[in-house]
């Protein structure tokens, strides 16, 4: 099996240590709790809820980096590295090297710097969730925990549908970062797939438990009337009937998406931007505007961009003649891709485009491995994170950086097992 270059800091060891407890081999504990508060606080928007009395102490912040001290002293006493996996670990901190230079030749720096910091905080969860997340069991846990908290926005935004709390007039979201109901159902398309994976191989309690959860997702995201959410919903429904070994659950699948297609063609209810007539559309034409304003940001900021963030205040600059926008229109660009090229220019694009694509490709290679079911699920919520980045600007988005990190820290099991089986060692789950 292919072996993973992890880079970590040398301590010295004792040659009479001879045997490594479980609760070291397990890896930090304290930071581990931490990065699932963190979780849990950053679903269910509590720093937003409660922004009035929380508002000075920044809760997330406070404690995605108690949680990365806490890893360097657990690790530190267990006599282990700080580890970095390669080469994503680096092309994230590359990323971020990219965005911190392009502030400073930015449109609005103000803008382009509290983009980079909040950024920052994407990274150091990214690095705990390489080092603590260490076994099997807590892969599950992490995943589980992801799944169950998106409970949060998904309740969440059928509570305002029905209190008619609505976006344009017609579509259900949330609150902070699932104020938008694009975001509510990007953030629940991803964990469709986690839940599915961990529902088969599942208790039957959890099971029934897991597939109530999925429906309440497929509710929220149906009341989002996101035109990209349910194509992205329809392409991640298809690969994962294509990848069950099962007959009946691929039958299943299969159903479930004929089922789909047709019950959102008959109940879809969004005042604009339905799937008739698109080219019409003034939701689909303001994307195609953003596209081409992304494209001529790149061409006239080809290396570093117009900073992180910035794509919004420099659209009115260069929007097309066609757009008739004027001086207070500010759009996002809909598009990942074209959104990395154009805020931070080729040495960010490339750094994030291998930073996405080569877990991807290892989360392929590891589905016929011990963890291939964990594999399977992260790799079509990659996926899903790719095929709706196509209809979105989700740049600076927790999502991909999280699964990215999951499997890292899968791989990084995964490599570790042959040798562990060799030295007669146990398998701490």
């Amino acid at each position: 099996m292919e072996q993973s270059l992890d880079y970590q800091l040398p301590l010295k060891r004792h040659t009479w240590q001879r045997e490594t407890p479980a609760s070291q081999t397990e890896g930090p504990r304290i930071a581990f709790a931490l990065l699932i508060a963190f979780v849990i606080m950053l679903y269910s928007n509590v720093a937003v809820i409660y922004k009035a009395q929380l508002d000075s102490l920044r809760p997330t912040l406070l404690v995605a980096v108690a949680a990365l001290f806490m890893t360097i002293v657990e690790l530190g006493h267990a006599r282990q590295g700080f580890r970095l996996t390669w080469p994503q670990g680096f092309l994230l901190i590359a990323f971020l090297g990219v965005c911190i230079v392009s502030t400073f030749s930015s449109v609005y720096v103000k803008l382009a710097l509290d983009q980079t910091t909040d950024f920052t905080k994407i990274v150091l969860i990214y690095l705990l969730i390489e080092n603590v997340v260490t076994t099997e069991n807590r892969i599950r846990k992490v995943m589980l925990t992801m799944v169950f908290c998106g409970l949060f926005p998904a309740i969440g935004t059928i509570y305002h549908y029905q209190a008619g709390i609505l976006v344009e007039g017609s579509r259900g979201a949330w609150r902070g970062i699932f104020g938008n109901p694009n975001e509510v159902a990007y953030a629940l398309v991803v964990l469709i797939p986690m839940a599915f994976m961990l529902a088969v191989r599942a208790r039957a309690m959890l099971r029934i438990t897991l597939w109530a959860v999925m429906g309440i997702y497929l509710v929220a995201m149906f009341l989002t009337f996101s035109r990209g959410g349910f194509l992205t919903l329809f392409a991640v429904l298809g690969l994962m009937g294509w990848k069950q070994k099962s007959i009946l659950i691929r039958a299943g699948l299969i159903a479930a998406l004929i089922g789909g297609i047709i019950f959102v063609g008959m109940f879809w209810k969004r005042d604009s931007g339905d799937f008739n007539n698109v080219k019409e559309d003034m939701s689909f034409r303001e994307r195609m505007f953003t596209f081409e304003a992304g494209g001529m940001m790149f061409l006239n900021n080809p290396l570093l961009g117009v900073g992180p963030g910035d794509s919004m205040v420099a659209y009115p600059l260069y929007a097309p003649i066609d757009a008739k926008c004027g001086c207070h229109d500010q759009l996002v660009v809909h598009n990942s891709f074209i959104q990395a090229l154009a805020e931070l220019g080729i040495l960010g694009f490339v750094p994030f485009i291998l930073f996405i694509g080569i877990p991807t490709l290892q989360a392929l290679k590891l589905e016929s491995g011990p963890l291939g079911h964990y594999a399977t699920a992260l790799g079509l919520s990659m996926f899903g994170f790719l095929v709706f980045s196509m209809s979105g600007g989700f740049l600076y988005t927790w999502w991909p950086y999280l699964l990215v990190g999951l499997i890292s820290a899968m791989k990084r099991i995964a490599d570790s097992k042959p040798a562990q089986a060799a030295a007669g060692g146990p398998n701490v789950a």
